[in-house]
């Protein structure tokens, strides 16, 4: 079971902190997503991770940004969220993983991506931090939703 982001008692001592310890999160993703696309093996799962990846640097470069003292725009979206990930068991990730298993180790991750900009957006103390993190809580339950709408297209969906 997913431990909640509150439950790892995060704490900072300024916005720098917080914004540098969201792009170390950024970077793992990146890499995450980016080593596992090289050890799949089929190829519509690397793209998938490759996608993934992309976005995650994206995500990187616009806290990189803020933390320079560039603005940023926020969009006004609004998603549902099918939270089909709410009811998956902790998968692994491994060489042979299936498309299915690819699909719910990346649910899980956006998970715990969408909670930890959840939680920082509650903590902070500046209205534009906090806009930050909640636009970037947002992206991740929309890669949430998108890789959700996958699995369920591919394997909860009658053909």
């Amino acid at each position: 079971m997913q431990m909640s982001v509150q439950e790892k008692n995060l704490s900072f001592n300024n916005i720098d902190e917080i914004l540098q310890f969201a792009i170390e999160k950024e970077e793992e993703a990146r890499t995450f997503y980016e080593l596992w696309s090289q050890k799949v093996k089929k190829q519509s799962i690397k793209e998938v991770l490759l996608e993934f990846a992309v976005e995650e640097q994206k995500h990187k470069e616009l806290l990189l940004n803020v933390k320079a003292g560039r603005d940023f725009n926020q969009p006004k979206n609004q998603i549902i969220d099918l939270k089909l990930g709410d009811y998956f068991t902790e998968v692994k990730a491994h060489e042979n993983m299936t498309y299915e298993a690819a699909l719910r180790i990346a649910i899980q991750r956006e998970i715990g991506a969408h909670q930890l900009y959840q939680y920082l957006a509650s903590i902070a103390e500046n209205q534009q931090i906090k806009e930050l993190f909640d636009r970037l809580a947002l992206e991740e339950l929309k890669h949430k939703m998108r890789l959700e709408n996958m699995y369920d297209e591919n394997f909860l969906s009658e053909n």
